[in-house]
Order: C-alpha cells, then structure tokens, then sequence
C-alpha cells in the first residue's frame, strides 16, 4: 500500500540559487553591521534538508524535515518528512513526522497506514489496530479479501506476534469470514503460534474447500517438528487433487526433512513429465546443494543462470558452493555479480563474513561501510550487519558503538536493545544490561527470546532468582521447544538446587543444539550429580571445537580435567 517511489533528489537549481544568494549577501556584510536575531522557520528546515539529502547526510536531512512539517501547516512536507525517514529506516523521526501528517490530513489513509506500521514496530499493538481498523472500514463492510490483504501487507514486518494480535483482535466481536479465518491463521504461522494456525485453519476447511488452508496446515505441522505428519497430510490431498503445485511442495517438504533422495527421484520424475522448468531445476539444484553434491547442484544453477531464470539466485548460490568448496575468492567473485534484487544484501554480508574468515575484519566492515554509501536505504540493516560481526569475533566495545548507532535508526526496536544488552553483559556492564533488557521487554512483554534473556542474565548473576525463573518458564511455555530457553531452565533450576531437573532440560538442548555454553552448563550439572566422566568428555569434546569460548573455560577452569 505505502507508495516510496518518492523521489528526495531536492531541487538543484533551487538550491545553487539559494546557496550562490546566501553567500552573496555574506559577502557584502559589513563586518560592524549589528546581528539580526533569526529564528528558522519551515522553509529554512525544508532547504537544510535537502542540501542534507544532496549530501547523502540521511539523518539530519530526516531531522530537518520533521523540523519544517512540525514548523508550517502543510501536509505534503509532513508526507515528505515521513516517507523520507521510513524509506531510510528513521522510525522514530517517521512516527513523528506521520502523527503530524495524520494532524494535518486527518482522512490520509496513507498517514494511517505509516502510523500502523510503524506502532506495530514499536510494538504497540493497541495504537496500531486503531490505525488499521479506520483503514479496513466499519466492520460490517470488511470482507475477507481485505483481511488477507492487510496480512499480505504486513507479513514482512518484523514483529510477527504483533501481526498476528493485531489480525485477531480487527475481527473481535464479528461473525469471521473463510478470508478472515485464513488471514489470522497465515499470521499466526509466521509467528510459530502452532495451534492458532491449525485451529483457524481447520475452521476454513471446516466451511470450504481452500487449497490454500490445506497447504498451510501441511506447513505448520512441519514447522511444529511432525514432518511425517505434514508428509501424510500432503500426500492426502495429491490423492484428492494431484496437482504440479501440491507434487512441488511435497518434494519442498522431503527436501526440508532431509530427505534428499527421497526428494530427488520425485523431483526426475517431475521434471520427466514437465520438462525442464525453472522452478523444477531450482528447487533440485538446491536439493544437490543441501545434500552435498556441489557439482551437480553448481551444472543446474549455471543452466538457470544462463538461460536468464532465477538469475542473481542462482549466482548467490554459485557463490555459497564455492565458498563451501574452499575457494573465497571465487566465491566473493560471484557474491559481487548480484546487481539488485533480494540476494544483493546477503551476498554483502557473505562477502563481509569471508574476508572476516580469512582474518581481515577491517577489510570485512569496510566493505560494509563503502555498501552503505552506495546504498543508504539499506544503510540501518548494514549497521546491525556490522554489529553482529563484531561481536562475533569478540570485538565487543566496537560492537556497542555499532549497536549503539544502529538505535539512532530505531530507537524503539527491542532486538536492538536486547542485544545491546547481551554485549553489555559481556562487557561486565551488568546493571546497564539488564537495563537494556527491562527495555526491550516492556517494549515486547510478550516475546520469548527477551524474557529469556533477561532471565537467564538475572540467573546468571545470582540476583532475583525468583523473578528470573518466571520469566523464564513464561518464555518456555511460548517456545517450549527452543534449546536457548531449555538450556535456561536447566540453568536456573540447578541455580536453584534442582539438579535431576535442571539435567533433564540441559540434556534436551544439548541434544537439540550443542552450544559450547549449554556444553558448560551440562557438564557442570553432570559433575555436581555424581557423573563427572560424562561431564570431562562433553567439555572436553567442546574445547576442542570451541577453545576460545569464555562461558566454557569459565567454567571448566573450576574442575580437573
């Protein structure tokens, strides 16, 4: 719906006018002339703002901006404050720009729609559903379609768990439609509430023949770990309809549950009775790939390259083979094929994550940076890009400078802050920490990842175990089968003196997810109950593939090994 092919380019003639004026009336001042007192208006905001764009000085010029819609009356430069701050990930600037805007325009749908979005981002649910609901209507003319239509809308936001809220409480009170029912169950997919998908859902197909609602309890049931579920669920339906579409995502489904061979005799067969399509070779390439056979999965990308299908994928995938077959150079060569498209950003990151590999991480975030220039829309996902590596590589001061910068973006965003804090704690900034965290979590009450963040922090560091491991097991009843979570629990009940228990947690996320940190944590739950050979030969084996791990020679420095 939002409309961004605005154009910020200013106005060049204007502005050389305007400049050449400025300096003229400098230059014929007198130097005992008395100062004017000067108070910038609107029009001085709009002018510094775009000399900032012409610049390429994003930031100021968004501030400018929001400066001159506060300062005047007119809607457009509120619209222009917003856009140009949302295109160029300023949330905070944009929120205020498109509250303006709204203030201005009360009957922009535009406005409101800027305004949902970016409250959703905020995680502030209730403020985004009004929003939305004035632009779905009163509620007895809502169709279906237009609740599938927002949910398609709004599926590439971050906060899925807020999408999903917000598609169920719109249709509170209501009579639902098949399309409203589809649309809380397709949000509530992508935001891994298992059961609310499935029970939507079913209820579609309780009232109609959806292919779609079909489809997607197939999905939710793989994602929920029953894959042979969700195998018999499709192979049900290709009986009842055999269609390419349903044979497509049988083999998708095979492929995904590492069922490579399996996958790929379904895939010659389909490509024996359909010819050589660019989705069938996609998908088998990709298959050759996941199973180890770089080769053949490199012939069937080239084709698909070659014959101008699924171009810059298949270069970025040429790219991951031969990054895998030991050969960065060749690799970086492909990543810096891609000219635009989804894959132009990841192959940036891989480019960055090899040279960092090869122990060059100034060349790695200068890389970053110079991309940044080139492309300053996507300069807030490069920033967080130059964060996460380092801290990676255990640059940690860096990595709260960068951190820090990226929330000059996003100022709200509970990820950021969250692992701001998680850098803090490493850092033995524990107070600040768990400031951060508290932030994030009063931001998002409801995501599990921050309540478990904080919980284990306060755990860790032996202060309100009682707080902790609530927030603890709120997370796990969220994401019971999240090994992060589990290894948490197991961590806060041997914190509490819970040993048999605390084993059975840590033993499920060590299995699930054998982190060196969950590899110190089981082996000293292990050697505190009695099973201290188990307990040398799982740190021993997590030593040798993570030696410079601080949480594991923490822990292991305390025991004879």
């Amino acid at each position: 719906m939002i409309d961004s092919a605005y154009r910020y380019a200013g106005q060049p003639v204007l502005l050389a006018f305007l400049a050449a004026l400025l300096c003229g009336c400098a230059g014929t001042m007198r130097e005992d002339t008395q100062a004017v007192n000067y108070e910038p208006d609107g029009n001085y905001h709009l002018l510094m703002a775009e000399i900032a764009a012409q610049r390429g000085e994003q930031q100021t010029a968004a501030q400018e901006y929001l400066a001159a819609a506060k300062d005047g009356k007119d809607s457009d430069i509120a619209r222009r404050a917003t856009e140009y701050a949302f295109d160029f990930g300023f949330d905070d600037l944009a929120l205020q720009a498109a509250r303006r805007w709204l203030k201005l325009a009360p009957d922009s749908s535009s406005a409101r729609e800027y305004l949902g979005r970016l409250e959703l981002r905020r995680h502030n649910v209730r403020a985004a559903l009004g929003h939305f609901a004035e632009l779905l209507g009163p509620a007895d003319t809502r169709s279906g379609d237009d609740y599938l239509a927002l949910e398609s809308e709004l599926s590439d936001e971050a906060n899925a768990q807020g999408v999903t809220r917000l598609m169920v409480w719109l249709g509170a009170g209501q009579a639902p439609s098949a399309g409203y029912r589809l649309a809380v169950a397709r949000a509530a997919f992508r935001s891994r509430d298992d059961d609310l998908a499935l029970d939507w859902a079913r209820r579609v197909l309780a009232e109609n023949d959806s292919l779609e609602a079909d489809l997607l309890i197939s999905r939710v049931l793989f994602g929920s770990g029953d894959a042979d579920a969700a195998l018999r669920h499709l192979a049900q339906m290709l009986q009842a309809r055999p269609l390419p579409l349903l044979e497509l995502e049988f083999v998708r489904l095979l492929a995904s549950s590492r069922r490579e061979e399996a996958a790929l005799q379904a895939l010659e067969r389909m490509i024996e009775a359909y010819g050589r399509q660019p989705e069938l070779l996609l998908l088998r390439a990709r298959v050759l790939l996941s199973d180890g056979d770089l080769p053949a999965a490199a012939d069937d990308f080239r084709e698909l390259a070659d014959t101008g299908q699924s171009v810059y994928e298949s270069i970025y995938y040429l790219g991951q083979i031969a990054a895998d077959d030991g050969d960065p150079f060749e690799a970086i060569r492909q990543y810096l094929r891609i000219g635009s498209g989804p894959y132009l950003l990841p192959a940036q990151f891989r480019i960055a994550a090899l040279r960092a590999e090869a122990g060059d991480l100034d060349a790695a975030l200068a890389h970053l940076d110079a991309f940044a220039q080139l492309h300053p829309r996507s300069a807030f996902d490069l920033q967080v890009g130059k964060a996460q590596l380092l801290e990676q590589y255990d640059r940690d001061e860096a990595a709260l400078t960068a951190f820090d910068q990226a929330l000059q973006f996003k100022p709200d965003s509970p990820s950021l802050l969250l692992a701001r804090g998680i850098v803090r704690d490493r850092l033995g900034e524990t107070d600040r920490a768990i400031r951060d965290m508290r932030a994030a979590i009063k931001l998002a009450p409801y995501d599990p990842g921050t309540l478990n963040a904080l919980g284990y922090t306060l755990s860790n560091h032996g202060r309100s175990q009682r707080e902790a491991f609530a927030l603890i097991r709120l997370a796990l009843e969220q994401d019971r089968s999240n090994p992060a979570i589990l290894d948490s629990m197991g961590w806060a009940l041997f914190r509490r003196g819970d040993l048999d228990r605390a084993r059975g947690f840590l033993q499920l996320a060590y299995d699930e997810f054998p982190d060196p940190e969950v590899a110190a944590h089981l082996g000293e739950v292990l050697w505190q109950s009695g099973s201290r050979d188990k307990a040398r030969l799982i740190w021993q084996q997590a030593l040798i593939n993570h030696p410079d791990n601080q949480p594991l020679q923490e822990i292991t420095g305390r025991y004879p090994l």
